[in-house]
């Protein structure tokens, strides 16, 4: 038997939480936000979003354009306000997601037996560090590719 539910359901779940002062307790699937969550084994506490993320928030949002709910983290803002989001492990942005497009905010995380605040020290430096080598891979692949082009 399955544990899962359908999209539509967990979101309504989600947003009842919410409006009863709870957070909500989830175990992600997927791996564009490893290393910092594993899907087999991690899970993550949402809370109802602010009135605007800021950067490096990690937020669960749904797609326009196929309704997909996704789980990354904001990494700036478009020409247009949007948010810009990629997930930890992805090379690519997805520009344009808006204030209504986000459902939860991650504000901890639970490995093992230890839950993480997204408030502690170690994870903001995680953050920082995460995404100075994201940078420095997306700039190596540039280089290489560049390198690569027949002549």
């Amino acid at each position: 038997m399955s544990d899962r539910i359908p999209p539509e359901v967990f979101v309504d779940i989600l947003r009842q939480s919410f409006e009863r002062g709870q957070d909500i307790i989830f175990t992600p699937t997927g791996t564009s936000m490893l290393p910092m969550l594993d899907g087999k084994t991690d899970k993550v506490v949402f809370s109802p979003p602010p009135e605007k993320l800021k950067k490096y928030d990690v937020a669960f949002y749904r797609r326009k354009r196929t309704g997909q709910l996704v789980l990354h983290r904001m990494v700036g803002f478009d020409k247009n306000g949007g948010y810009v989001f990629s997930g930890d492990n992805q090379y690519y942005y997805e520009y344009g997601v808006g204030e209504e497009d986000i459902i939860a905010l991650m504000t901890g995380f639970i490995r093992g037996d230890k839950r993480h605040e997204t408030t502690e020290l170690s994870y903001r430096f995680y953050i920082h560090k995460m995404m100075l080598k994201k940078r420095l891979r997306i700039f190596a692949l540039k280089v290489y590719r560049i390198l690569k082009k027949p002549r």
